[in-house]
C-alpha cells in the first residue's frame, strides 16, 4: 500500500517537473528541448505540451522498469485521452467560469498538479484488477 502510494506521488511529481522542463519561458536558465518544448501559447501547443509530458515520464517508468506490464495499455488510453480533454478545461475557466487576468492564470497554473493527478486515477479505473482471496486462498 504504501509502495503503491509513494509511486503515484513519484508520477505526479516527475509529470510537474517535466511539465515545469519543457513549459519554457523566457526567465528559464535552460535551453528549450526541440521537438518537446511549448513553442507558444496557444491551446493546441499546450495540449501537446500535455502530451510530450506523460509520454516522457512513460518513457522513464518503462526505462527504469517501473512501469508495469498491466499499466501499458491503460497509459496509452491517457496519453490519448488526457489532452484531448485539455481545450475543454481551458474553454471551461475562459466561457463557463469567465475568468480572466491572475484569477486565470491561478486556475491554469492549477491543472499543472491536477492533470497528472487526474492522468493516475483515470488509469487506475483502467487498470484490471486482480482477483481477492480469502484467508484459505479461496476466490471471493
Amino acid at each position: 500500500m504504501a509502495r503503491t502510494f509513494l509511486g503515484k506521488v513519484g508520477f505526479i511529481l516527475a509529470n510537474v517537473v517535466v511539465m515545469v522542463i519543457l513549459h519554457g519561458n523566457s526567465r528559464q536558465f535552460w535551453p528549450k528541448i526541440p521537438w518537446l518544448s511549448l513553442r507558444n501559447e496557444s491551446i493546441r501547443e499546450h495540449c501537446r505540451l500535455l502530451f510530450n509530458t506523460l509520454a516522457v515520464v512513460t518513457a522513464g517508468q518503462a526505462a527504469l522498469g517501473k512501469l508495469p506490464r498491466e499499466r501499458v495499455l491503460p497509459r496509452l488510453v491517457v496519453l490519448a485521452a488526457l489532452p484531448v480533454s485539455l481545450p475543454l478545461l481551458i474553454l471551461f475557466g475562459q466561457k463557463v467560469l469567465r475568468l480572466e487576468g491572475a484569477a486565470a492564470e491561478r486556475y491554469n497554473l492549477g491543472l499543472v498538479p491536477l492533470l497528472p493527478i487526474g492522468a493516475m486515477v483515470l488509469e487506475d479505473v483502467f487498470v484490471p484488477h486482480r482477483e481477492v482471496r480469502g484467508e484459505r486462498g479461496e476466490a471471493e
